[in-house]
């Protein structure tokens, strides 16, 4: 099996701390944040590995759900992660991320089909997998009520 790659370039522009992100020929902005004194009006490289995981999540719970017959109405997926920004203006701190929270948010699923969806999403999820060999990751299941 030839491995899939993913890329993706990133070109500052003349706004200090704001890029232009590329990939795919898709393109959009990127500022740093404030402690790096960035304009801080569009998503920030931390947003972004947030939002590969929750969507890399979202996405693998729907596939799951499709292919074990679920009847899965919603899917919601939130994550959040704890870090110093301090490290990112080189301070003597850890600069990595401490912890990572998954939350998958589900309408439809019984509680033994939510668990199947949660524990598939950390075997098949690339971003999972790779971050959580860096940082602890909660995975919780919150199952949302058909009303």
């Amino acid at each position: 099996m030839q491995l899939a790659t993913g890329n993706a370039t990133a070109n500052l522009t003349n706004i200090y701390g704001r890029a232009i992100l590329s990939a795919r020929g898709h393109h959009f902005v990127v500022d740093s944040p404030p402690t790096l004194d960035g304009p801080n009006e569009e998503i920030n490289p931390i947003d972004l590995l947030m939002s590969a995981l929750a969507s890399c999540g979202a996405f693998i719970c729907e596939a799951v759900a499709r292919e074990e017959n679920i009847a899965l109405q919603q899917v919601k997926v939130s994550v959040a992660g704890d870090f110093d920004p301090r490290g990112i203006c080189g301070e003597p701190v850890e600069s990595k991320i401490q912890a990572i929270r998954v939350k998958l948010m589900l309408q439809g699923p019984t509680e033994d089909e939510a668990k199947l969806i949660s524990d598939s999403f950390t075997k098949r999820c690339p971003i999972y997998a790779t971050l959580i060999e860096a940082v602890p990751i909660d995975v919780q299941i919150d199952l949302l009520s058909s009303d």
